[in-house]
């Protein structure tokens, strides 16, 4: 690909990423001294020939964008000169003549071998950690369960003074919250990794069932919980029940006291970089400064004094946890006295569950 004469050419020349012209058919006719560098060849050849036996559907992939003559990417790993195999991403894009016919096609590969394999490193201990929050939930719920249950017995039997008593119902009251923080930990770890199952969801019918879960609370305190029309959407069906649980239920927590609390749930359509859907929670709450409006979603962050408003504190960054593995964005705007408003941003289309394998 070297020409004194040919701009294109030079630039081709200077990038430190793999470049191919090739013919309407996809067969390359030159290459930068990057690819050569690469196979360790001075002809082209083709970048098809040197994918990895894993990655071999690509060729077919790629045949088929050039018959149709649309834009191809990929991710996939080529053979270098010694033997070894990189990660690169392959772009070819394709250049049309006055007919409307392609006429060449212009590929780069660029290395992203770190990325890829940070990425799936990341991943690897993901799933590692949340085995491992897994199983330690499920052993210390069955011990702190046992603490909480004897004590309880204990306190029932009588034979004992108000002291011990009241050591008891502290005990008890210890036990109660640990439980509490266990079951939280679990759902935070559930939601940070494993698969997620994209399916149509219907909003509606997910938060006419929490809003039914949550019939004891709201029958207590009278409050009004309002659910507008909502969608289905593309989504994990588990995961946007945890959104809608938490959301709710964090608005009927903290209500003014001797105030029926009033609780709406809404959806609109955006545009946030694409179409998206937008949720919101909204209450007529004890409502909190807005300079903590970023601090609120992090894990164990309390603005409220646990005795007044209990809880294991990671509600919200569950909240955080799924809108994050839906591509999206959550944030919250509130009037301390008068309420707030709790915003969920979703890609009308999320994207997809990322499946590299080394």
């Amino acid at each position: 690909m070297q020409s004194d004469a040919d701009p294109d050419a030079a630039f081709a020349e200077a990038l430190p990423h793999i470049v191919f012209t090739s013919l309407p058919d996809g067969r390359p006719d030159r290459c930068n001294k990057r690819w050569r560098d690469y196979v360790g060849a001075t002809s082209p050849g083709d970048w098809a020939d040197r994918l990895h036996p894993e990655d071999r559907s690509r060729r077919d992939e790629w045949a088929e964008a050039t018959r149709a003559g649309r834009l191809f990417e990929t991710e996939c790993r080529l053979r270098d000169g010694a033997g070894g195999h990189r990660w690169f991403l392959i772009r070819a894009v394709p250049r049309f003549n006055a007919a409307g016919a392609v006429d060449s096609w212009l590929t780069t590969g660029t290395d992203v071998d770190g990325l890829v394999r940070t990425r799936e490193e990341l991943r690897r201990s993901n799933a590692a950690l949340e085995r491992f929050a897994a199983i330690a939930a499920h052993d210390l719920q069955e011990p702190v369960r046992k603490v909480r249950a004897f004590g309880e017995r204990i306190a029932a039997g009588g034979g004992i003074d108000d002291r011990s008593r009241g050591h008891l119902g502290r005990i008890i009251a210890a036990a109660a919250r640990m439980h509490e923080l266990v079951h939280g930990l679990l759902s935070l770890a559930r939601v940070s990794g494993g698969a997620r199952v994209q399916t149509h969801v219907d909003l509606g019918a997910i938060a006419r069932e929490v809003v039914d879960d949550l019939g004891a609370t709201i029958e207590r305190s009278g409050a009004h919980v309002e659910v507008g029309p909502l969608p289905t959407i593309r989504a994990d069906a588990v995961l946007m029940r945890q959104l809608l649980q938490n959301l709710i239920a964090n608005a009927l927590k903290f209500h003014r006291p001797g105030q029926v609390p009033s609780v709406r749930v809404s959806v609109r359509e955006a545009v946030e970089d694409g179409p998206a859907w937008v949720l919101e929670v909204a209450d007529d709450g004890i409502g909190f400064d807005q300079r903590e409006a970023s601090r609120i979603f992090e894990p164990f962050q309390r603005l409220h004094g646990r005795s007044a408003y209990p809880g294991s504190g990671l509600g919200l960054a569950i909240c955080q946890g799924v809108v994050d593995r839906h591509g999206g964005t959550i944030a919250a705007e509130s009037v301390p006295g008068v309420g707030s408003v709790f915003r969920v941003v979703l890609p009308a289309e999320p994207p997809a569950e990322e499946a590299v394998g080394l």
